[in-house]
């Protein structure tokens, strides 16, 4: 039996102490500051509000004010489960807690900036945690409410350190979490990024091209024909950020990109889009307060396509994408131009 530490007591946080104490795992999940309404309810014998599923009595609920040292130390993985605006709280938490080398696996799915390069975590996050032993990083197709109901869910973890992605995998895997490993960190964390990113083009065409003979009223082969143009393009970028081109065509690229496709926040962006809306008026609108994590990479990518030569003809579901979000207008994309 291993320790397990959870940091963010969010949907996927809390979803991922299904498995590990499914697995006999001593479980410590900490909320962060914005987690108090789930992390009261969950320790007052309920369950997370997001999430019909209870916890095991084996997993232990803390406040961030809970949360010390003695938690880091006594775990054998440390994992965040916070998505992007949180990896500023968890790099300081991290710091503040780590007594000695830990592995530590991520979530949290993000683009950075290194000078002119575009990089991922985890090429950022390690020189910034002075503790973490191995960055681990987890992608694929993973719907948190899915996973705690225990529906089967393929998804990967990746290092530089095999042993570290194995040594993981193998904690957290169950008949229901089918958990591969790589050793291409950058292609998956760039591929976890960038699906959110895509899933707002390929999603424009699920409201842009209606059909109305269909109960969920969307026509299928735009969607299909912009699905297969954004894999190819994740492949490129993926490929120029530093990773494998294969990659996009597994568990972090299309697998993540059907799944985010198919509902959550990215998507609903691109529904608003397809209905000739602007970016900002959708995040204004029903999407106000939310995080849309695909906006952000929009920005990072934006200086990526000034890199590329031709982007606006290689890239031209990227182009169009990052034009919504940088300049404040529609989606404009023309299937003339793939």
């Amino acid at each position: 039996m291993a320790t397990i530490l959870i940091l963010g007591a969010g949907v996927m946080g809390t979803a991922l102490a299904v498995p590990a104490s499914d697995n006999g795992h001593r479980v410590l999940l900490a909320g962060t500051p914005l987690d108090a309404v789930p992390v009261a309810r969950m320790k007052a014998g309920g369950i997370h509000p997001k999430l019909g599923a209870p916890l095991a009595g084996t997993v232990t609920i803390l406040t961030d004010e809970e949360l010390g040292p003695e938690h880091a130390e006594a775990a054998d993985l440390i994992v965040v489960g916070v998505s992007s605006p949180g990896i500023v709280w968890a790099v300081d938490r991290l710091n503040g807690l780590l007594g000695r080398e830990k592995p530590v696996a991520f979530v949290t799915k993000g683009l950075d900036r290194e000078g002119e390069r575009v990089v991922t975590y985890a090429e950022t996050l390690p020189p910034r945690i002075a503790g973490m032993q191995s960055f681990i990083g987890i992608g694929g197709p993973c719907i948190a409410r899915e996973l705690a109901e225990r529906y089967p869910t393929s998804s990967i973890y990746a290092s530089c350190d095999r042993v570290a992605a194995d040594f993981a995998a193998g904690l957290m895997r169950t008949p229901y979490y089918r958990l591969a490993s790589s050793e291409d960190v950058t292609g998956v964390e760039a591929c976890a990024a960038l699906k959110n990113f895509f899933a707002i083009g390929v999603s424009t065409m699920q409201t842009r091209y209606p059909d109305r003979l269909r109960a969920d009223g969307q026509s299928k082969n735009p969607t299909a024909a912009a699905f297969n143009q954004a894999a190819q393009e994740m492949a490129l970028l993926c490929e120029r950020i530093g990773g494998s081109r294969a990659s996009a065509f597994d568990l972090a690229g299309i697998g993540d990109l059907h799944v985010t496709v198919g509902g959550g926040r990215n998507s609903r962006l691109g529904h608003g889009l397809g209905l000739g809306r602007t970016v900002s008026d959708v995040m204004s609108g029903e999407l106000a307060g939310e995080t849309v994590e695909g906006i952000d990479t929009a920005r990072i990518v934006g200086s990526l396509l000034r890199q590329i030569e031709n982007a606006e003809t290689r890239l031209p579901l990227a182009t169009a994408i990052t034009s919504a979000v940088m300049d404040g207008g529609t989606l404009a994309f023309d299937f003339d131009r793939i």
